[in-house]
């Protein structure tokens, strides 16, 4: 290890959740991401045993822009950042407001009016469908614009 690996080492912190070294954390040690995780989900995600992954990643709190960051941008170019679903209902993610979960995008609910709009990615990550299936998050799905997805 040479001296500046060492410097950078010893600048650094690592969080307690996601073990990414940083140079600022939040309370208990932890990246602004996983601290903003923690507070939307304050008892933990309800149904992550039985989704088996992470409804809400810290990478996706990252990279989706804040309320009304794409308000001038064309709805074909808005950028779809996250899918979400469960049986024929679609979300699909744009923006995000990191304090509340609210986020705006696209939904079909399967009854044939897909509409943009607004909803709750706390409460979408709660819903248990015939207290069977509950909301998952595509982990193939890689970051596209809505015409590109055909949303438009």
């Amino acid at each position: 290890m040479n001296r500046s690996t060492a410097k950078w080492i010893v600048s650094t912190i690592q969080c307690r959740s996601c073990f990414q070294r940083v140079s600022h954390v939040e309370s208990d040690f932890l990246c602004t991401p996983c601290h903003e995780h923690r507070q939307l989900f304050t008892t933990g995600e309800r149904n992550a045993r039985r989704r088996g992954h992470r409804f809400l990643t810290t990478d996706m709190l990252r990279r989706t822009p804040a309320p009304y960051a794409t308000e001038s941008v064309v709805v074909a170019d808005k950028r779809l950042v996250a899918h979400y679903f469960v049986g024929s209902c679609d979300w699909y993610v744009v923006e995000l407001d990191r304090a509340t979960g609210d986020a705006f995008g696209h939904a079909d609910l399967g009854l044939g009016f897909p509409e943009w709009g607004w909803f709750n990615l706390v409460e979408l990550e709660r819903l248990l469908v015939n207290g069977l299936f509950v909301v998952e998050r595509d982990l193939d799905f890689e970051p596209v614009t809505a015409a590109e997805r055909g949303l438009v």
